[in-house]
């Protein structure tokens, strides 16, 4: 198996672009083309580039890059991706669009005891990207045999989840962490709304899917929902 790409389910990728820690994922289509998902941080750009390149493919290959979301560990190597690429479709949900396309992160939610003490730390943020392409929830896009929007916000306002139906994989974006053996929010300082992240996660009850897939840590394959649905049992 390759470290640079991993397979999760036939054409289906997970790349890891700081260990298991962060990872982009990467889509194939009959025709060799490519949809990538989220671009990791700054300098995320060459291992994703050597991931394409062990599977065969040329970075022209990717059509359409989808961001989860617009913090800087998932759009910092945007620019570069992009760049790479040429001239992708560059998707993300209609209420993400304008944080990717002014470089900023959204606004963090002060409530708890983490984003007190985060408050007044640099937000980060990441060269501008243009949006071409946005969607909503639900929505049913034409990648892979059929990659369905599901509308997690609170992580931040457009924060969105990928359910790939053929192959019953689910992408948890940033709603859901996999720290090895445990699953676990994200920190509440990242959240907009840490409150309305754990309680759109809950959506992830009502979906079709055997393997869940995390953009921080590794996959559970063929028992995804399983160790879902007891961790959000106890929430």
């Amino acid at each position: 198996m390759s470290k640079l790409a991993i397979e999760i389910a036939q054409d289906v990728y997970r790349i890891p672009t700081m260990g298991s820690g962060i990872n982009s994922f990467l889509f194939r289509e009959d025709d060799g083309s490519l949809t990538l998902v989220d671009c990791g941080v700054k300098s995320a750009p060459k291992k994703i580039v050597a991931a394409i390149t062990s599977l065969n493919h040329d970075m022209s290959d990717v059509k359409r890059v989808i961001f989860t979301h617009s913090h800087d560990d998932h759009a910092g190597g945007a620019a570069k991706v992009i760049e790479f690429i040429g001239s992708p479709q560059v998707i993300a949900h209609e209420e993400e669009r304008a944080y990717l396309e002014s470089g900023k992160n959204p606004p963090q939610d002060y409530s708890h005891f983490a984003g007190k003490f985060f408050r007044f730390m640099p937000s980060g943020g990441f060269t501008p990207i243009s949006v071409t392409k946005t969607v909503r929830d639900g929505e049913m896009l034409p990648i892979a045999g059929g990659l369905q929007v599901v509308h997690t916000p609170g992580h931040t306002p457009g924060h969105v989840s990928l359910l790939h139906l053929s192959s019953g994989t689910l992408i948890t974006g940033d709603s859901v962490f996999n720290f090895g053996f445990k699953l676990a929010w994200s920190l509440s300082a990242f959240c907009t709304s840490f409150e309305e992240s754990k309680k759109t996660a809950l959506r992830f009850l009502d979906l079709d899917y055997n393997t869940a897939a995390f953009t921080h840590g590794p996959h559970i394959k063929d028992k995804g929902k399983m160790a879902l649905k007891k961790f959000l049992a106890t929430k």
